[in-house]
């Protein structure tokens, strides 16, 4: 074999991050996620999310969730996140971070755009290493970002517990 050039670097790349606050029914939805993680389908332990999750797919018909994420697509559509292409929610999980539990650096690619809402309060929060940016883990706290851009958290080092939504749209071509 000969190698005639290999270069590592990082270039300037267009992204977006957008955070906020939505009003939103966390015992719901902590009651679900609890549901969800007992299916024998779960994801627990098996993806870059060291802890209790749900299957990718578990919110996706979740009337609760819709009403909140068709307000997100709303201001994807309003400030051309999407490139102007057509788009499609795909995934939309939950997760359970108890003691010792974290969520390993990556993304969600393919995906196009990824989300996140926080359901509980609690000093683990999710950082975009990347673009200097963290999401406070507090109840509503909400990222809609682009989903080249990676993400992790520490491990939790309490008793307490943090609860979480997430979900990603792929363009339509992609799918």
């Amino acid at each position: 074999m000969k190698v005639d050039k290999l270069i590592k670097s990082k270039i300037k790349r267009d992204y977006f991050f957008v955070t906020g606050k939505v009003p939103i029914d966390t015992k719901y939805f902590i009651e679900e996620i609890e549901k969800g993680i007992k299916q024998k389908e779960n994801l627990s332990f098996r993806t870059n999310l060291v802890s209790e999750m749900t299957h990718y797919e578990y919110f996706m018909k979740n009337e609760h969730l819709l009403k909140i994420i068709l307000n997100f697509m709303d201001l994807i559509d309003e400030q051309k996140l999407s490139n102007y292409k057509p788009y499609e929610l795909t995934d939309a999980w939950g997760f359970k971070q108890q003691f010792s539990n974290y969520t390993r650096e990556h993304d969600h690619m393919p995906a196009a755009i990824s989300g996140a809402i926080m359901l509980s309060e609690h000093s683990q929060h999710l950082f975009f290493p990347e673009i200097n940016q963290t999401l406070e883990c507090e109840p509503g706290n909400f990222a809609l970002f682009s989903s080249f851009l990676s993400h992790k958290n520490k491990r939790n080092k309490t008793n307490k517990v943090r609860y979480g939504l997430s979900f990603n749209w792929y363009y339509n071509n992609d799918l």
